[in-house]
């Protein structure tokens, strides 16, 4: 997809998904959300005055459209993993959040003409990006394989793929992984292993479902969303891998707002609030830590 590495990694959700979130993003598109969250009582970190765009609330330029990560429920509030964890962000400054459904592709650019003050929409952490913002990394990217939770065919890891049916997407980076693991398979002295390539990501899911294929290889994002739709039916196996760091970013010249969200970060990692977000969401492979 667009995003990029984003996107062409995570690749596309399943079906009844991406209807969802298509009418939730047009319904929601370019739209200012406010969360009910409260704020702390007492901020846990000082945040210098006039160093929000709107005193007593954080504005986050948000591509609300993504599930497990972001997107609208059926009361058009956004939800998901990192909604919640800005929210958290936002308790502990003691302001209210506020989402700005953003386009990704000028997400950038909103965050610079001052229409937001942090940017959280699973926002790879790059070289030529770190140029122009700064990051407060929050958790990692990454993919995995899913296997059916009935018999997971004794796929415990990548290198148990040798001779068995793996699906993907066509063009993603789990299909690059799946070549190079085929041709490790070869030169260890075992079959290779056969891959089916799809050109949605649906498509690949369902030839596990079916039964046709003994895993399938997508983002661990994905992954989460699709067990938490369908659960007892599929199951992760192995590490996760292609692993990036994902931030919250802030503009260059706002120093004050990237160490106040660096220590609020720091601070729901200490009280739990952090791991507990991520077990809810099913993305604990995904925690900045691991």
């Amino acid at each position: 997809m667009a995003r990029s590495s984003r996107r062409a990694c995570r690749t596309t959700l399943p079906a009844a998904c991406a209807a969802f979130a298509a009418a939730a993003v047009l319904a929601g598109c370019g739209g200012s959300t406010e969360n009910a969250a409260s704020p702390a009582a007492s901020p846990v970190v000082d945040l210098p005055a006039g160093t929000l765009v709107k005193d007593g609330q954080i504005t986050y330029c948000s591509d609300i459209s993504a599930p497990p990560l972001t997107y609208y429920d059926a009361a058009q509030k956004p939800v998901g993993a990192e909604i919640e964890l800005g929210d958290a962000l936002a308790a502990q400054l003691g302001v209210k959040a506020n989402w700005a459904n953003t386009a990704f592709n000028g997400i950038i650019p909103a965050l610079q003409a001052k229409q937001c003050d942090a940017i959280i929409t699973q926002l790879y952490i790059k070289p030529e990006r770190e140029k122009v913002v700064d990051f407060v990394p929050y958790m990692y990217a990454s993919n995995t394989f899913v296997v059916s939770a009935k018999d997971d065919k004794g796929i415990k890891s990548a290198g148990d793929l040798c001779g068995k049916k793996a699906a993907a997407q066509t063009g993603t980076t789990v299909a690059d992984y799946l070549s190079a693991q085929s041709k490790k398979c070869v030169a260890d002295g075992e079959q290779k292993v056969d891959i089916r390539l799809f050109n949605k990501d649906t498509d690949a899911l369902q030839q596990l479902r079916l039964g046709l294929v003994d895993s399938y290889g997508t983002t661990l994002e994905t992954a989460a969303y699709v067990m938490k739709q369908q659960p007892d039916t599929f199951q992760l196996v192995g590490e996760p891998f292609n692993r990036i760091k994902v931030g919250a970013a802030t503009r260059k010249d706002d120093t004050a707002l990237h160490d106040a969200l660096t220590k609020a970060f720091a601070e729901i990692r200490k009280n739990g609030e952090y791991a507990a977000i991520l077990k809810k969401w099913n993305l604990t492979g995904d925690d900045i830590a691991g």
